[in-house]
C-alpha cells in the first residue's frame, strides 16, 4: 500500500497528466472532429454527421497507432 502511495505522489510530482486532463484532451479532440464534419459541409445534429465524428476519430485513432508501432 505504501508502495502504491508512493508511485502515485512521484507521478504527480513529475507531472504526470491527470484523468482531468485526458478528458479535457478527449473532448477537445472531439469538437476538432466535429469541426471537420461541419466544414465538409455535412448537417450537424444528423445521422450523417455523427457517423462522420465516429468514422474520422477511429480512422485517426488507428492511423496514430500505426505510427506509434
Amino acid at each position: 500500500m505504501i508502495l502504491i502511495s508512493s508511485l502515485a505522489y512521484v507521478l504527480a510530482a513529475c507531472g504526470a497528466p491527470s484523468a482531468t486532463d485526458y478528458q479535457s484532451g478527449a473532448q477537445n479532440t472531439r469538437a476538432q472532429e466535429g469541426l471537420a464534419c461541419a466544414d465538409v459541409g455535412i448537417s450537424p445534429g444528423s445521422d450523417f454527421f455523427s457517423r462522420c465524428v465516429t468514422d474520422l476519430h477511429n480512422n485517426l485513432w488507428a492511423e496514430q497507432n500505426l505510427e506509434q508501432n
